[in-house]
């Protein structure tokens, strides 16, 4: 199983499974792009929260899929009219300049575009555009490639499935000669079998899986990292895999090292992570640093999250960062 999308803003309480949907029509999306201008919200302590990113762009593909199909989030449903939920298979982020670049009361104009992959997967691009140098010059672009699957609820937790013939018969993928596989699903069916990705980053990453650097166990919050339908969030896997890292390069340092603070000094301009397995509530994960390579203009990471009972992989975390001035 995967992680999930967040569903809360959706989610109107409890529903009896098989219940027949109710008729009511999704609020229309704006033709034109979204607006935000940055706040404390979507800021925290190294500039633009990765973290807020994520979860915006999972909203925005969730909401551009219910318009798709042209039902509310919550009146998603299987042929048995079991609610679906979106589960995040893979997000391959690319930012024009590190997250640090953007500022408190920067503007971002938000445009989704979300087709179909697949009978059950969704591929979602949403960019990011930062125009805050002014309109005759260049924006910096956020581009998160987000790709999907639908699962509903069964004994054992999560399972893919299809949605109902009269919603799946809207959910129509082009024909293969019209359209070619993204790349991100290649990437993200290799990653999850273990065979070789190609990929400059990820690539390199995933086949250089060594011992681990150092390792941190730590159980997810309910208030902070888990969503509104009980499962761990796909936007707080990077916010655990960048806080073990840090914890794990400072240990590496040493207690009395004077360097500037890893947070800091470096800021994400390319971020891979393919989801494997989602965490029951309560339960712990390990977060291992897999690499840690420096070259003349910042590192690459990789950490690979699994349970801590059972060592079942998670995920793997792999991220470029440039070095902050």
């Amino acid at each position: 199983m995967t992680s999930a999308l967040d569903a809360t803003a959706a989610l109107r309480g409890p529903r009896r499974e098989g219940a027949a949907p109710v008729a009511r029509e999704p609020a229309p999306t704006p033709d034109v792009p979204r607006r935000i201008r940055l706040g404390m919200p979507q800021l925290d302590g190294a500039g633009l929260s990765e973290n807020w990113l994520f979860r915006h762009a999972g909203a925005l593909q969730w909401e551009a899929i219910g318009q798709r199909l042209g039902v509310p989030s919550d009146e998603l449903r299987d042929e048995t009219g079991a609610r679906l939920y979106p589960t995040v298979v893979a997000v391959r982020a690319r930012y024009d300049a590190g997250l640090a670049a953007h500022r408190e009361n920067d503007g971002l104009d938000f445009s989704v575009e979300v087709v179909p992959c697949g009978r059950a997967c969704a591929h979602g691009r949403i960019v990011a555009a930062n125009r805050s140098g002014g309109v005759n010059g260049p924006a910096r672009l956020l581009t998160l490639d987000v790709l999907t699957t639908f699962a509903a609820r069964g004994a054992g937790g999560l399972r893919t499935t299809h949605l109902a013939p009269a919603l799946g018969r809207a959910w129509t993928p082009p024909e293969p000669s019209t359209l070619p596989e993204p790349a991100i699903s290649r990437l993200a069916r290799a990653a999850r079998r273990g065979e070789r990705v190609e990929d400059a980053i990820s690539g390199v990453a995933l086949a250089t899986l060594g011992p681990a650097l150092g390792e941190v166990t730590y159980e997810p919050s309910p208030y902070a990292d888990y969503n509104g339908a009980g499962l761990l969030y796909f936007a707080s896997y990077v916010t655990i895999a960048d806080t073990a890292t840090r914890q794990i390069l400072r240990r590496r340092a040493g207690e009395t090292s004077v360097q500037r603070d890893w947070a800091l000094a470096t800021s994400p301009v390319r971020r891979d992570v393919y989801y494997y397995d989602n965490l029951p509530l309560g339960a712990a994960l390990r977060a291992s640093l897999r690499l840690a390579e420096r070259d003349e203009t910042g590192l690459v990471t990789h950490v690979r999250l699994s349970r801590a009972d059972d060592g079942r992989p998670m995920a793997d975390v792999i991220a470029r960062r440039q070095d902050v001035s």
